[in-house]
């Protein structure tokens, strides 16, 4: 049985929990009905005035996210000149500088870039209506607070820390929980990916140049090790790819050679032969989409990085899955 001191901080705990998942939920539906709306917004043209990745001076590994890119622009509606820096709706989560670097590319200062502007408040703008940003992440930790403010309810009103049959904590479960929660965003992930890939094979072709085809080296801590009285460091190494194109008379940056996950290589050479077969002023055919301009590859039917989604998947449901056995064998077996 709980005390009563345990007790109150059990029912504090189930309080916040509780608080911080409506709020979640209302976020997540607040989020969804604002990317609907904003797809009919009013498009204007807009300039891009400041384009930087915000970062701390010091820096461990290149896997942290730690780097926020900064978009601002102006734009005129209504008569009025505004100035603006939402990019997507829920604004930029913090990212790698790799990530974060790649994104500032598309906007460089000065660019002329498509605004999307509510006709309701025009002081209200975006860059990219559609993009989902960080909605997933909000969804996994919706589904986190919803199940620990669940248990601790159910705590709560017991006045007892409730276990299963076989003494395992029911709180053991979120665990699994989060695990294929994780999986089915990752199939979600993957079929949009198969359908975003053979929708581009059907966009129109734009021509286009090659301006940076180049390698990056990341250096990541490497955690394998249980003696951490050492940090060792590995390299991966990604493509810096870069290429202007236009379509209406307006300039874009494109920075996807395919619609799959960017591949991460563990040799630099392996790297260095993918980035020349881009070379640096080439003319190359950019494939886009005629709703979003800015949404461009150069290999539509390239499936590279396109299952990487579903193998994550994989790995998390059968992880997941495996741990709900054990727990509900261990917790309900006879």
């Amino acid at each position: 049985m709980l005390d009563a001191h345990q007790l109150l901080w059990t029912q504090i705990a189930a309080g916040v929990c509780t608080l911080n998942f409506g709020g979640l939920v209302y976020n997540l539906l607040r989020s969804r009905s604002r990317m609907q709306a904003a797809r009919n917004w009013d498009r204007v043209e807009g300039v891009i005035t400041a384009s930087e990745v915000e970062q701390p001076a010091s820096h461990v590994s290149d896997d942290l996210d730690d780097a926020t890119p900064i978009i601002r622009y102006r734009y005129r509606a209504g008569g009025r000149d505004f100035d603006g820096d939402q990019v997507q709706i829920g604004g930029l989560p913090l990212t790698t500088r790799v990530l974060a670097g790649r994104l500032i590319a598309r906007y460089p200062v000065g660019a002329h870039v498509d605004v999307y502007v509510d006709p309701k408040d025009p002081k209200s703008a975006l860059l990219e209506p559609a993009a989902a940003g960080n909605i997933a992440a909000q969804l996994a930790f919706t589904v986190i607070f919803g199940f620990a403010a669940a248990v601790l309810i159910a705590h709560s009103i017991a006045g007892h820390v409730l276990y299963t049959g076989n003494g395992v904590p029911l709180f053991a479960f979120a665990l699994p929980a989060v695990a294929i929660v994780g999986a089915l965003l990752s199939v979600i992930a993957y079929v949009r990916g198969r359908r975003l890939a053979r929708a581009s094979a059907r966009w129109p072709t734009a021509a286009g140049t090659i301006t940076n085809s180049s390698v990056i080296e990341e250096l990541i801590e490497d955690d394998s090790k249980d003696d951490k009285s050492t940090i060792r460091k590995i390299q991966r190494y990604q493509i810096d790819l870069r290429y202007a194109y236009r379509v209406n008379q307006r300039d874009y940056v494109g920075t996807s050679a395919n619609p799959g996950w960017t591949p991460i290589y563990g040799l630099r050479e392996q790297a260095e032969a993918a980035a020349g077969q881009y070379k640096t002023g080439a003319p190359v055919a950019v494939y886009y989409d005629p709703d979003r301009p800015g949404n461009a590859v150069l290999e539509p039917d390239n499936r590279r990085g396109s299952a990487a989604p579903l193998v994550f998947g994989a790995i998390s449901a059968v992880g997941g899955g495996a741990m709900l056995a054990l727990f509900v064998l261990v917790g309900f077996g006879q």
